[in-house]
């Protein structure tokens, strides 16, 4: 399969979101790369937000907007309705982080045949700053053990895999992505490879980071996920899983005063 060929499925799911999803769907919209299927799901909008995504009809390959169960229930059905090659994810209010993201991402599974890419993610507020900083080492299994997890929407997987290990579960609260990225990457042999670039923007109090005040009540649901896979953690994980939030924050601080991001 050559570059050109390589269909990549993106899938943005959106609930009231008439103030951000517009910028969600215009960097996916200005992605260099052009061999893209942009799926829209919208839990049954009751402002604006469907009728600025209807603006985009003709980008957007297709629409889905009916209630769900939830946020992951709206990304399975997001998957179920694709038909690329490879699928990521970009929640309404966050983008993609230049508009060579997606070409980058083809060219990482094609230069090195892999199952799954993820890469780097920032934070930000609505003015651009950036609180956060998720800087991912390369990939090595035993990262999770001491409480690493690749950013969620960084990652672009094989769609062909969700055969094989399932979709995203939708009884484990906001730990849904916790369990099917552990699942994919800890609990299954898949080839994995970090592509070493900036890959999305995610906004404060988003989708993604709505929940970011109950990051400690979280740890519990996450021990859940590992015995749901039949294996209990470390006891150091949950320790060093909250210290790795001391670097982000640091991270961010100092790519704020060098804005040294924006070169690497």
């Amino acid at each position: 399969m050559t570059v050109s060929n390589l269909k990549v499925s993106i899938i943005t799911i959106c609930h009231n979101n008439e103030n951000d999803i517009r910028d969600t769907i215009e960097s996916v919209k200005n992605q260099s790369y052009d061999n893209i299927e942009y799926i829209i799901v919208d839990g049954a909008s009751s402002d604006k937000t469907l009728k600025i995504v209807n603006e985009y009809a003709e980008f957007i390959d297709k629409i889905i907007s009916e209630p769900d169960d939830g946020i992951y229930d709206a990304i399975n059905k997001g998957i179920i309705n694709s038909k690329g090659d490879i699928f990521g994810l970009i929640h309404a209010g966050d983008q993609l982080f230049d508009k060579d993201v997606i070409q980058k991402i083809v060219n990482n599974f094609e230069e090195n045949n892999i199952d799954a890419s993820y890469g780097h993610s920032v934070i930000i507020k609505s003015n651009g700053t950036i609180i956060r900083v998720n800087k991912s080492p390369e990939y090595n299994k035993s990262l999770f053990k001491i409480g690493w997890m690749p950013s969620h929407q960084s990652i672009y997987l094989k769609r062909d895999l969700i055969e094989k290990f399932g979709l995203y579960r939708t009884d484990l609260g906001g730990s849904g992505d916790y369990e099917f990225v552990l699942r994919y990457f800890y609990f299954n042999k898949i080839r994995v490879k970090r592509l070493d670039e900036f890959i999305l923007k995610f906004a404060i109090g988003g989708t993604s980071t709505s929940n970011y005040h109950k990051i400690f009540s979280a740890q519990r649901l996450q021990v859940k996920c590992w015995a749901i896979n039949g294996e209990k953690p470390p006891f150091y994980m949950v320790p060093l899983k909250l210290s790795r939030k001391v670097v982000q924050f640091t991270m961010a601080l100092w790519f704020n005063l060098t804005k040294k991001y924006e070169t690497e």
